[in-house]
């Protein structure tokens, strides 16, 4: 308990020193190592799969973006002096500015923080914008090159998050500041402002198909559930429900996007504070989960997910800006992609979009100043196919296991190189593919081992291996609970980037209960009031750690940090 007492408190003065300074400070220390803005970009590389264009702006400041009906790209970049919406050809070799009038009337830790996001309306021809520094929610006419600003009734409200009703009469937006959503009737343009709670933080928002609207709460790590038609204007009413995870797991929600998976109405929730993506049935709210754990960042402690957004098909994407991917969720049979940022290791991507055709995902980098898309008509010629013994002959999807003490589990994968795809089994290397586990918790695997043999083929000489893994519990390091492990193939492209296949395998540990460490545990069942408070000092040691992470990675979470602590304070007081 000293020892995680001592590291509270010297997260904590780092965090503080960090929120005061970086703003000021040309340098960053990440948990003693040195990181300043030159380390974000070292290496430019090549892909196969993404391809990226630099952007002629000298400044950082990129944030969101979106597409047009003629694939044209548009987003947004903000500094202190003054903010723009720019248009590049799909080809990328012509740019167009278009500045936002008004003068700047919120300080540099919220514009940083907040604005950025685009929406694209094709009945219209408009691009919405949501713009911090001048507290508006912006219309930019495309065919007229009209900037009309509306403002938001709350100063400094931090304007952040935009989405479009159902019918597509009003737009929904968050105030990570304000602590409120609103909305704008598009036809009178009058704003209407709803308060979501005292340090809520309301950050992106989505509806699902029942036009129930879902926001990520930043500050409170929790998620809003909103029914529109319960609101009442100026006041918190009946019609909001927050919902978070139950103790002592918790994260801190970023995306949100909602989609249908085989006739299920899913959520999908980056947690950006951790490495992994939350997956959940909308019915279940929260109850039950998947966490999608993300591979070791190189860069960074943690992967940091980010915005989430979906296609037609309910693929899912998302991209790490701290482990520097950019992530593809497949519907059909729920395996995650990640793909390499060829530029790094930092390049600090946070948004990123679908283009109208579907063929291209959108993103931008804030540290490399550039766009990029990943090609999203290119396959990964590489199939991966997990049963749940060795001796099956044939490949189905795994259900949950169990693992007990001192018991061992096998597990069969198939991994398929796809010659016939000729001109994609080019684009990688398969000669030295590797398998490994990866997830479960922030740190890794916790209490299980496992082997792989072997530890990696060349599918290129023989494009079909069977690999088995055997999986046995550490006792001694083991903790009772529901995880979920990340079975991983990697292969390279031709330039040394990474591309990955991971499939959640869902495990129960039946071990003796070990209350001190309950806070690796993800899903937990009933426990003493003395175990619970001993896991939360450790979960607030661990949230203080992701947000120091996030602080390093972009200064435009420097406002997030001093709100999150001051409320940690308080409610470390009160508990008192």
């Amino acid at each position: 308990m000293l020892l995680q007492l001592s590291g509270c408190l010297f997260v904590i003065t780092l965090v503080l020193s960090l929120t005061y300074s970086f703003l000021a400070s040309p340098s960053i220390q990440l948990l003693a190592q040195p990181l300043s803005p030159q380390n974000y970009v070292a290496y430019e590389k090549h892909s196969n799969f993404i391809k990226e264009f630099k952007i002629p702006i000298n400044e950082r400041g990129l944030k969101g973006v979106t597409t047009d009906s003629d694939e044209d790209v548009w987003f947004y970049h903000a500094t202190s002096n003054g903010s723009m919406i720019m248009k590049m050809s799909k080809e990328g070799n012509n740019f167009t500015k278009y500045r936002i009038p008004g003068n700047t009337t919120a300080d540099t830790a919220i514009i940083n923080l907040a604005g950025g996001q685009l929406l694209f309306d094709n009945t219209s021809n408009v691009i919405w914008f949501t713009d911090a520094r001048t507290n508006s929610l912006g219309k930019l006419e495309i065919k007229s090159s009209k900037i009309e600003l509306l403002s938001i009734p709350t100063n400094n409200s931090g304007i952040m998050g935009l989405a479009f009703s159902p019918d597509k009469k009003a737009l929904w937006f968050t105030e990570i500041i304000g602590n409120k959503i609103g909305s704008l009737d598009i036809e009178s343009k009058k704003i209407t402002e709803y308060p979501t709670g005292d340090n809520s933080g309301p950050t992106l928002l989505t509806f699902d198909s029942k036009g129930i609207l879902w926001i990520t709460l930043s500050y409170a790590n929790s998620i809003l559930k909103v029914e529109p038609w319960l609101l009442f204007p100026g006041i918190k009413s009946s019609g909001m429900y927050t919902i978070s995870l139950e103790r002592p797991d918790f994260f801190s929600p970023f995306g949100i996007a909602t989609v249908q998976v085989k006739g299920v109405e899913k959520m999908f929730v980056s947690d950006h504070g951790s490495s992994r993506l939350i997956v959940a049935n909308i019915a279940s709210d929260l109850k039950n989960y998947t966490s999608y754990w993300t591979s070791p960042s190189q860069a960074l402690p943690m992967a940091l997910p980010s915005q989430v957004v979906s296609d037609k098909a309910g693929n899912i994407f998302f991209v790490e800006h701290g482990g520097n991917k950019i992530v593809k969720i497949s519907s059909d049979n729920g395996i995650m992609t990640e793909f390499d940022i060829p530029t790094g290791p930092l390049a600090t991507s946070l948004f990123l979009t679908v283009s109208k055709d579907e063929k291209r995902i959108w993103f931008t980098e804030w540290a490399s100043n550039k766009i990029a898309y990943l090609d999203n008509t290119l396959q990964v010629p590489l199939n991966m196919l997990v049963t749940k013994n060795e001796s099956a002959s044939t490949y189905t999807d795994i259900t949950p296991i169990t693992l007990k003490a001192s018991e061992s589990f096998s597990a069969k994968v198939a991994l398929t190189l796809d010659k016939n795809m000729s001109s994609l089994s080019s684009l990688v290397l398969a000669n030295d593919t590797e398998l490994s586990v990866v997830g479960m918790t922030d740190s890794g695997l916790q209490g299980v081992g496992y082997t792989s043999k072997p530890q990696s083929v060349n599918l290129m000489d023989i494009p079909k291996r069977d690999i088995g893994i055997d999986f046995k519990v550490e006792t001694e390091k083991a903790i009772a609970g529901n995880y979920t492990l990340m079975i991983r193939a990697s292969l390279l492209e031709k330039d040394g980037l990474i591309l990955s296949l991971l499939y959640p395998q869902l495990v129960k540990l039946d071990v003796p209960t070990k209350p001190p460490v309950m806070n690796k545990i993800q899903n937990f069942q009933e426990f003493s009031t003395k175990n619970v408070e001993s896991s939360n000092s450790s979960a607030l040691f661990r949230d203080l750690i992701r947000i120091g992470a996030i602080a390093v990675v972009i200064i435009l979470v420097g406002y997030l940090i001093y709100h999150n602590i001051v409320r940690r304070i308080k409610f470390k007081k009160t508990k008192r």
